[in-house]
């Protein structure tokens, strides 16, 4: 699997997600596109992803999208947070 292209797409968060920066859409082999990756950043900098997910009747969120080993979900999550970095850097 190879990440042919990565989007970031940042905004001004509001109060209710405020930890929320941008979100991503990547394309997998040239074929494949998933959007609906969310950029988070942690009150001490940290930088994490989420997948995207859908709620249930019972108000609990599902992913959707789950990558099946772990060295693909690092593998995307380096080239989100690289490419989030990038953005974030060029102002």
């Amino acid at each position: 699997m190879e990440i042919t292209e990565v989007k970031v797409f940042p905004f001004e968060p509001g109060d209710l997600q405020k930890n929320l920066k941008a979100y991503a859409e990547i394309t997998v082999d040239d074929a494949l596109i998933l959007r609906g990756i969310k950029i988070f950043e942690k009150e001490n900098g940290g930088i994490f992803i989420t997948f995207p997910a859908i709620q249930g009747k019972d108000k609990t969120f599902h992913d959707i999208v789950i990558p099946k080993t772990p060295d693909i979900k690092s593998q995307i999550r380096d080239a989100v947070v690289g490419a989030y970095k990038k953005t974030k850097s060029e102002g």
